[in-house]
């Protein structure tokens, strides 16, 4: 009596084991939501959170619950077919968020489900284990490790707080950008008003643009070329309507992006660009930092008129070498170490003086300034962006062109109370059989939110040398 008592005992108690481990590394579980595919998991933890990771961005979590259960949510993959669909769509968002609480029930239902059945099949192997030969073992077996799962499930439900979310922690890259969230809900309402009004400040640039012209007139030949110089987008929808609109107005021949039109590289931040397909003229693009092999794979789907930087591009008269930043080629967006920055230099000043040997390069489009500065002399112009300083300088015989940031630093500057300015550059090129000169460039700011905008005109064959400030902000 006294065996058969102890063997209950172990039987039982190998059922809370069995439970606990087999709800530990088998909790996983798989669902998609329009376009979203996630994996839920749950596992034993020292404290009670809730951890939702966006690889490769990082994770954010929070302190949610006293039970030591840790629930992850992660994000493993994006249709973004099936999502660009759903967005051209303009779903009702009230019609969306009642079907996702929908979904959210009907998926969690399953998964308690499948951890019930988990449970069950624990506390079988337990009795098994043990090599009970009486049912009632195998029955109270179960009824152990089903109660165990239950409880541990029921009593994070029931002191679950989501609005510990409101103070998350942050790992990876997205500790730098706690605005993520915010902006999901603020921001992007924001990107259809401010991106028409940018339209009619640019619309306003003509009446500014004839007075200079009168003042300060450029040589006017049917050669003249224009080149409109954007860079650091960073996410920002509503200056891509800038662009357009821009290079409508002054009516340009090419655009040149010199990288940073992304945060962080993902397939997702992908879907931002879909209207750059829709620019009227040829688009070459560069890529910085906080782009990566997936938005450059992008924007090489677009063909038509987007180029991205690969070889040498002659258009409309104009010799272009564009050099990626060497950290696009991975999905790392900090700055490139000084070695790294030192062998792209020696690999650029390698590649031109070839080319130049052949037909001379007329612009070299890098991302950083710090490529761009120990480059000068080898092209009549480079042009860059990345640190956001916005200005035109001169050094060995070179004009140096920094757009600073045509999307005010990104989605963010839409929360951000110190704002930063629109910024473009309009680069005016004389061009023949015989000669490419640069004859002028005009730096173009504007304040979106006080439609104040300005604009200067750079002419060059006597301008002295100006080194420029290249103070590195975080970028």
């Amino acid at each position: 009596m006294i065996y058969r008592a102890k063997s209950l005992w172990f039987v039982l108690l190998l059922s809370v084991i069995f439970s606990l481990l087999f709800f530990h590394f088998l909790g996983d579980y798989n669902l998609t939501f329009e376009g979203l595919q996630f994996q839920v998991e749950t596992s034993l933890y020292i404290r009670g959170i809730t951890q939702i990771e966006v690889p490769p961005l990082g994770l954010v979590r929070a302190h949610t619950h006293r039970t030591p259960v840790m629930l992850t949510v992660r994000l493993n993959n994006i249709d973004l077919d099936h999502l660009r669909h759903i967005l051209e769509e303009s779903p009702d968002q009230a019609q969306l968020t009642q079907q996702l609480e929908l979904r959210v029930r009907q998926e969690a239902t399953r998964y308690v489900a499948m951890l019930v059945l988990i449970a069950i099949i624990a506390g079988l192997l337990a009795a098994f284990f043990m090599r009970s030969n009486k049912p009632e073992d195998y029955f109270k077996s179960i009824f152990v490790s089903v109660a165990v799962v239950a409880f541990l499930l029921t009593a994070t439900y029931k002191d679950y707080d989501a609005n510990q979310f409101r103070n998350p922690e942050f790992e990876g890259v997205l500790k730098v950008a706690p605005w993520m969230i915010g902006i999901a809900e603020e921001a992007i309402a924001k990107i259809d008003t401010l991106g028409r009004k940018l339209e009619l400040i640019a619309d306003n640039f003509n009446k500014l643009y004839q007075q200079i012209d009168e003042l300060q007139p450029l040589e006017t030949a049917a050669g003249n070329i224009r080149v409109l110089h954007v860079s650091d987008i960073h996410n920002n929808p509503a200056a891509i309507q800038f662009i357009s609109r821009m290079s409508e107005i002054f009516s340009v021949d090419l655009i040149i992006d010199t990288g940073d039109i992304s945060d962080f590289g993902t397939p997702l931040e992908g879907l931002l660009l879909e209207s750059i397909r829709d620019l009227p003229v040829p688009y070459l693009f560069i890529a910085g930092n906080h782009d990566s092999p997936d938005i450059i794979n992008k924007l090489k789907e677009f063909r038509g008129n987007v180029l991205v930087a690969e070889n040498p591009v002659e258009i409309s008269g104009l010799r272009i070498a564009g050099f990626h930043d060497p950290v696009s080629a991975s999905n790392v967006i900090t700055p490139a170490a000084p070695d790294m920055v030192s062998k792209h230099i020696a690999e650029i000043k390698e590649f031109i003086k070839a080319e130049n040997e052949h037909k001379p390069i007329d612009i070299i489009a890098v991302h950083s300034p710090y490529v761009a500065q120990p480059l000068a002399g080898l092209a009549p112009v480079l042009v860059f962006g990345h640190n956001h300083q916005f200005g035109v300088s001169t050094a060995n015989n070179s004009v140096l062109v920094n757009a600073g940031t045509t999307g005010a630093s990104g989605l963010g500057t839409l929360q951000e109370i110190e704002r930063r300015p629109y910024s473009v550059m309009l680069l005016h090129f004389y061009v023949d059989s015989e000669e490419t000169r640069l004859l002028a460039v005009d730096s173009i700011r504007v304040d979106s939110v006080t439609s104040e905008f300005s604009m200067q005109r750079h002419l060059f064959g006597t301008a002295p040398d100006e080194p420029e400030n290249t103070q590195n902000p975080s970028s």
